[in-house]
């Protein structure tokens, strides 16, 4: 039997009764399924998790698609996003449409195309230690908790490209690019984009903008915090206290994400539009 997975968020009740719903219904399709509140899932994905699955519909907001993507992303298996969030930048699907719209991807009629996307590996290095992330969305190195700058000097493909004092900097995918990227006054990209965006966050001097980088681009990251901590994330989900002098090594990752969709490519304006005016 074909193997489906469905990841749902355990700490929002109405999902985990979604999952109960669907199980049934895939069940007598023939599929064999695997239900995972993701949330007891951590950081690594558990050995044989996913071994053989096909599919995994993902019942969340972009959170919980963020870490699915993570967990998916090595063996390409696909996703399929249905909206249990606020966002709703990556999901494919409303609950309402559920019953009407899961047998398309089911089945991959001439209606579904792979959307995919671009994801970021991270290698933070200090104090002797090397640790290596994955990321959907984007890496961010930043000041703790205290109120002040941090220095952060920066390389691209081995070449010194300038020192910002800011509150930190966001290397993002184009699909990151509409998250913290966006927040803080970054560029929006075409998710189709393979670019990565470097962005400053709240720099000390006007001229600090972001640039938009060569799809194979190495970027370093050294910050300078002083006596205070400064903090490292991944997906604003995995995250590291960092030391004065640490280093961070972004590139583009081996590994993509595969969305299965319905909607034109051409959808990402219509998203883009209704959730700036939702904004204003």
């Amino acid at each position: 039997m074909k193997l489906i997975a469905i990841f749902y968020q355990g700490r929002k009740q109405h999902t985990a009764e979604a999952a109960a719903q669907i199980e049934p219904f895939l069940r007598r399709r023939g599929y064999e399924v695997r239900s995972v509140d993701i949330r007891e899932e951590g950081e690594e994905t558990p050995q044989g998790l996913l071994q053989g699955c096909e599919l995994v519909i993902v019942l969340g907001g972009d959170g919980t698609i963020l870490h699915a993507a993570r967990l998916c992303a090595a063996d390409g298996i696909p996703i399929v996003g249905v909206k249990y969030g606020r966002v709703g930048f990556l999901t494919e699907l409303e609950p309402r449409d559920l019953p009407y719209e899961l047998v398309h991807y089911l089945e991959k009629d001439d209606s579904v195309w792979v959307d995919t996307r671009t994801m970021l590996t991270a290698t933070l290095d200090q104090e002797g230690q090397s640790e290596t992330f994955l990321a959907l969305n984007d890496i961010v190195i930043a000041r703790g908790t205290w109120p002040r700058v941090v220095q952060v000097g920066i390389w691209i493909d081995d070449h010194f490209y300038s020192t910002t004092y800011a509150d930190g900097v966001i290397v993002s995918t184009a699909t990151g690019s509409t998250a913290y990227n966006l927040a803080v006054g970054g560029p929006l990209l075409h998710p189709q984009v393979q670019s990565m965006v470097l962005t400053p966050i709240a720099p000390h001097l006007a001229s600090d903008r972001s640039l938009i980088l060569h799809p194979d681009a190495c970027v370093r990251l050294q910050i300078v915090t002083g006596s205070q901590s400064g903090v490292f994330s991944a997906d604003g989900q995995l995250n590291r206290e960092v030391r004065n002098g640490a280093m961070v090594t972004v590139q583009k990752s081996q590994y993509e994400t595969r969305f299965l969709r319905r909607r034109p490519p051409t959808y990402f304006y219509q998203i883009i539009n209704a959730k700036l005016r939702d904004d204003e």
